[in-house]
């Protein structure tokens, strides 16, 4: 058992570094991205640059004060205040290999991400730590332009951003050799999909559209130009612009593929992946639809198939609230199926809100794993 364990644990730290190997390395290693650190959650006024390695921070981890009735925050570094700040990395990141990529945030409090120019990623709100997640397709061996944006409001500060090249089995933060703040003279950058927009003015809020799933980039010609929006008053204390955002797209429909269920025992239970939501609400978003499409026809491939269709949260926010949010996003599927020709006498969808976490919900990088939808064979 011993040994196994140690095996284990190798295999562990050496999965990274292999992952790693198999990509294509850049001509010239990235050193990381631009960070500016500002005071206030607008970015009133800058207190700090530096370059950052990458993007996975949890300032979080303080120390309790001499009394142990209160808990210290980390800074993020010289006069930056553990609360009440904002940050921007600017930067390109070399794609290594031409397939689809999934990026993820976890965020505690507001978060953003531009790839190319495009919003891929948007959850700008106060919130306690939460995960999304977008795919794009990408050229390999390109640069391409990557600004992310985050601000924290109070208490617990959770920045991470992660992405899963199609070679890799798990996502990762973006190792720091990809990660370029000023590009090497050998680079190839594509041009950003849109021009800039001016940053909102101190204190009012920014739009927040839904985090999307990227359309395939063209091979020759440049994507269409994001709609225009009326001009924006521009801040004295904004330091940089903010692109436009662009409207969801629908992802290939064979992105994802659910398993087969062929020979499956009753009981079995199968998470699905890729599927979204609007955050705290039971509203898909359209880079599900490609995941419950394929489904359909697995259900549709075999006929005796029925299940139940299982909604989870994690433990943040009231236990009540959680159950019905759980329920309703069950219902919402199997909707969806019935819609698309199912029986529904083959399908049931029940809630069980945090009652059933599978990872620890006191480690924010783990909570995201217990908001899911999950399918058991009856």
């Amino acid at each position: 058992m011993l040994l196994r364990l140690r095996i284990a644990f190798l295999a562990a730290l050496l999965l990274p570094v292999l992952l790693l190997r198999a990509q294509p390395l850049p001509k010239t290693p990235g050193a990381g991205l631009r960070g500016q650190y500002y005071t206030g959650q607008r970015f009133e006024e800058l207190a700090l640059t530096r370059v950052d390695p990458t993007i996975d921070f949890n300032w979080t981890l303080g120390r309790p004060d001499p009394d142990k009735t209160t808990q210290r925050f980390l800074s993020p570094g010289p006069g930056v205040p553990a609360e009440y700040f904002s940050v921007r990395w600017l930067g390109h990141v070399y794609i290594p290999v031409t397939g689809r990529y999934t990026f993820r945030i976890v965020n505690d409090d507001g978060m953003r991400v531009w790839l190319g120019g495009k919003n891929i990623l948007d959850a700008w709100r106060d919130q306690p730590a939460e995960e999304s997640g977008a795919e794009i397709q990408l050229i390999g061996g390109r640069y391409y332009p990557l600004r992310v944006e985050y601000y924290q409001v109070r208490w617990d500060a959770r920045a991470l951003l992660t992405w899963q090249p199609p070679t890799a089995a798990e996502p990762q933060p973006i190792p720091t050799v990809y990660l370029y703040a000023v590009l090497p003279p050998s680079a190839r950058p594509i041009a950003a999909a849109a021009a800039p927009r001016p940053a909102p003015q101190a204190g009012s809020v920014a739009p927040r559209p839904a985090p999307v799933v990227a359309a395939k980039l063209p091979a020759v010609s440049a994507p269409p130009p994001a709609p225009r929006r009326p001009p924006r008053r521009r801040s004295s204390s904004a330091s940089a612009p903010i692109p436009a955002p662009i409207p969801a797209v629908l992802a290939d429909s064979s992105a994802e593929v659910p398993p087969d269920f062929a020979g499956l025992s009753k009981g079995t239970t199968v998470t699905l992946p890729s599927l979204y939501f609007t955050q705290s609400t039971a509203t898909l978003l359209p880079a599900s639809r490609p995941m419950l499409n394929s489904l359909t026809r697995k259900l549709q491939e075999q006929p005796a198939l029925q299940l139940e269709i299982a909604g989870h949260t994690d433990n943040v926010g009231e236990p009540a609230k959680n159950l019905l949010l759980s329920e309703q996003r069950a219902k919402v599927v199997r909707r969806y199926l019935v819609q698309q020709g199912i029986d529904s006498v083959r399908l049931s969808a029940r809630g069980y809100g945090g009652t059933r976490p599978v990872a620890d919900n006191r480690d924010p990088q783990q909570r995201p794993r217990n908001r899911r939808v999950e399918i058991v064979v009856r």
